[in-house]
């Protein structure tokens, strides 16, 4: 293309060249011979020369803005392919890895497309906040910031952080003057264009993407989706990253909850039927030590000794395997399985337990709630039994508004909750975590109230059997989570 345009510019040249000079040559003739044909030959050749002159000039002109046009569209081509290209490398690296640090670290580098073209020059600085533990945005990732910026933490509930996190799109501004938390960024007190970009799926902000440039209107809305669909990605990454987490910090946790149900197992084991057999044994062995040395009178007494050891130890392991699975409690319910329990705790341990259950409260808890409901009160029963030295446990039912109370109380020695919630973590037992955590899992919220000397209670307010309204449905798939925690997930 440029060299056609060149050849029509040297043709341009001669042909005015050989105008000019014919009708100077012609013109002479003209004035020297005084013929008028000279005349109006030099003058019709100049007017030939002049048209001819518009109408290549006219193409030249043309073919240079079909030239220009076409290489805009050739840069923008280009301008798709590399975003294109950008993306699909993302993707296969999101692919193939759980570490979104890595896409943090490209969406950074990538920031530069957002920039308009001639203002590649200016300074540009980038950041990647993510919301942590404490609920704050917190620098992990950087371009151009200062140290001092790195470790800023900021709140994310005013100005434009706020606006972009609310919008849930790109939010572009002129200056960090006016905004209350960008203000504190050193590195971008300079700049005179900002682009804020929020990393969300699914409903949730993880946090968000903040560059700035010394160049005025620098970011285009263009390259913005560019980087809008790169935050995308990268929050799906960090949304699986914590996703795994969770499902590993839960394989972790039943691992350990069933170590410590076998550890239990045997504990009870030992100190109850293994023991039982062993004198059982014992006992044979004396018996039929009596019968070898004919001491026949003696052996009746034994007999029925052995006999009371032996249905001892029958009702102990029944109780046991109540304990690890109450088939009543899947066939009758809460109530008849509470029954049994109650039966057992006497008949086992000699340790009353009364039920007052208000009438119909319990066909108001749901099914699949039922079950952990069962094992809480079990878990706090057993604590009781072991360290309470209770004289009688109570387990009451009845009806809070949109809730079912449950009250487990024990009147025993009690104690400090406050000393026994500071050090739980690091004893053996996990009665208290298990409690906890099967109260999260039916949406219960579990309290526990003990004094020394004053006996020990565990409230629980069970939701009641409802169903839900479509609008209610509708508000609960569209609710979102403000700040999900990704500070786990760095640490682990």
């Amino acid at each position: 293309m440029m060299l056609g345009n060149s050849v029509v510019q040297t043709m341009l040249k001669l042909i005015m060249i050989f105008a000019i000079a014919s009708g100077a040559f012609f013109s002479g003739l003209a004035i020297g011979g005084g013929a008028p044909e000279g005349v109006w030959l030099g003058g019709g050749l100049l007017l030939l020369s002049a048209v001819i002159l518009g109408f290549l000039s006219r193409r030249a002109a043309l073919a240079r803005q079909a030239a220009k046009q076409q290489a805009q569209v050739e840069q923008a081509m280009q301008s798709v392919h590399e975003r294109a290209r950008v993306l699909a490398e993302i993707t296969n690296a999101l692919g193939a890895s759980l570490d979104y640090e890595k896409a943090l670290n490209v969406a950074l580098d990538v920031g530069a497309l957002g920039l308009r073209v001639g203002a590649s020059s200016a300074r540009l600085a980038g950041a990647v906040l993510l919301f942590g533990e404490d609920d704050k945005l917190h620098v992990v990732s950087s371009r151009g910031l200062p140290p001092r910026d790195q470790a800023l933490v900021l709140a994310g509930e005013e100005g434009l952080i706020a606006e972009t996190l609310q919008r849930a799109e790109p939010v572009f501004a002129s200056s960090t003057e006016d905004d209350p938390e960008l203000v504190y960024f050193v590195a971008m007190h300079s700049a005179r264009s900002l682009m804020l970009i929020p990393l969300r799926v699914s409903y949730e902000n993880y946090g968000i993407l903040i560059f700035s440039s010394t160049q005025p209107n620098a970011f285009s809305p263009e390259q913005a989706s560019l980087l809008t669909a790169i935050s995308t990605q990268v929050a799906m990454a960090i949304q699986n990253a914590i996703l795994y987490n969770n499902l590993r910090q839960e394989r972790d946790r039943l691992i350990e909850v069933e170590e410590a149900a076998r550890q239990k197992l045997a504990s009870d084991l030992h100190d109850g039927p293994t023991q039982q057999v062993s004198l059982i044994a014992m006992r044979l062995d004396y018996c039929r030590q009596l019968i070898k040395n004919n001491r026949l009178n003696e052996l009746l007494p034994e007999l029925q000794q052995l006999e009371a050891d032996a249905h001892e130890t029958v009702k102990n392991l029944r109780h046991m395997l109540f304990t690890l699975r109450p088939l009543v409690l899947e066939t009758q319910g809460i109530v008849p399985a509470l029954e049994q329990l109650s039966r057992k705790m006497l008949e086992t341990h000699k340790l009353p337990v009364h039920l007052s259950i208000e009438e119909g409260v319990a066909e108001l808890i749901e099914p699949e709630r039922q079950v952990p409901l069962f094992h809480i009160i079990q878990e706090a029963v057993g604590n009781a039994r072991k360290y309470a030295q209770t004289p009688h446990i109570d387990i009451r039912f009845s009806r809070q508004g949109r809730y079912v109370l449950v009250e487990v109380q024990d009147y025993g020695k009690g104690f400090d909750v406050a000393a026994v919630n500071g050090n739980y973590e690091s004893r053996s037992s996990l009665g208290m975590i298990n409690m906890r955590e099967r109260a999260q899992a039916i949406d219960a919220q579990l309290r526990l109230e003990s004094a020394l000397g004053k006996g020990t209670k565990v409230s629980l307010l069970v939701p009641i059997r409802t169903v839900p309204s479509t609008s209610h449905a509708k508000a609960t798939a569209h609710s979102t989570s403000r700040k999900p925690n990704v500070a786990a997930v760095r640490s682990s």
